[in-house]
């Protein structure tokens, strides 16, 4: 079985000076805990969006992340390899090691130039994150909607990504986004760390339609471990600025099912959005715990197969299909 960890924002700490080989006091992802946790896959998120900044910045951002990340796993190699397509991961994985994926978190690190795209690409990144904030050509969830989903820009960005063999992301997408995606992509997508709107309405998760229409595209929906987006209760408690207890960790499983429920056993996987300054729930607090879920999914009665694609097979699945065997 190959676990894989569709979002984490390690990077932040690592440009603070971290060393991602070292058990970090206050991070939740690396290498020691990847390698008690059973992960085999970690995606590496590059978030490069926010306010409005001169022209280049988000680019540079996103570039010095790049390069921090590169310099990491080339320092690391022992431990840690960067994977562009699916052989890559098989290769990397069977030399005992944890295969890497690059992805960048908010198309304004673009800077509305394809060219741009087709460079972040030639470094080894294979997901972008559409938004995070509103790009000029995609409207994020959390934002007032400025454009109705995608520019036409913005659907020559999904073309380009899909030509590239890059796996579009749409976590923080608005819905009309994320509907504008599914009719101009030919690939399927995932939302790499989103969780189910119905069991909390919160307005970063997904919509039943959406998941269902994710699912039919062939696409992934990542489950998230914050817990602001697992439940409702903590988030109402949290957003009134008192200290609530974060649920427990089942809650995760919770949304697994609802998932599959809606999308059937192909539509689901682990997005953890670890060191992304996120509230986890009980008894998933870091990498090292990853194992709960399996167990917890067993304990529901989930068949190994089962499991097998909850984990990790569904995203290796479309990262083979979009980026390459």
């Amino acid at each position: 079985m190959t676990v894989f960890d569709g979002h984490c924002d390690t990077v932040d700490r690592l440009m603070e000076g971290s060393e991602l080989n070292v058990r970090s006091a206050k991070g939740q992802v690396d290498i020691p805990r990847l390698i008690e946790g059973g992960v085999d896959v970690q995606v590496f998120a590059c978030l490069a969006g926010g306010t409005q900044k001169p022209h280049g910045y988000y680019s540079n951002l996103a570039m010095k992340k790049i390069n921090t990340l590169r310099q990491q796993f080339s320092k690391h190699s022992k431990f840690i390899e960067l994977a562009l397509k699916l052989s890559d991961i098989h290769r990397i994985n069977q030399s005992g090691k944890i295969s890497a994926i690059l992805a960048i978190e908010s198309g304004q690190a673009i800077e509305n130039n394809l060219n741009y795209l087709r460079s972040f690409y030639n470094l080894g990144v294979r997901i972008m994150t559409l938004t995070w904030k509103n790009t000029d050509w995609a409207d994020a969830s959390q934002d007032k909607m400025k454009h109705n989903g995608l520019t036409g820009f913005g659907k020559s960005v999904i073309k380009e990504m899909n030509k590239l063999g890059m796996i579009i992301d749409v976590s923080h997408s608005a819905d009309k986004t994320v509907m504008d995606v599914l009719k101009a992509s030919s690939d399927p997508i995932i939302a790499s760390h989103s969780c189910a709107k119905a069991i909390s309405d919160h307005p970063r998760n997904l919509s039943d339609k959406l998941i269902k229409d994710i699912a039919g595209s062939g696409g992934v929906l990542c489950v998230n471990f914050y817990s602001i987006h697992l439940d409702k209760r903590f988030r109402i408690e949290h957003n009134k600025k008192r200290n609530p207890d974060p649920p427990l960790f089942t809650k995760v499983i919770d949304h697994i099912e609802h998932i599959i429920k809606v999308g059937g056993i192909d539509a689901v996987g682990l997005g953890s959005d670890f060191d992304g300054k996120i509230i986890p729930p009980k008894g998933l607090e870091d990498a090292s715990k990853i194992p709960k879920i399996t167990e917890a999914l067993l304990s529901r009665g989930y068949l190994e197969e089962e499991i097998v694609k909850i984990m990790g097979g569904n995203c290796l699945r479309v990262f083979g299909q979009v980026c390459g065997i």
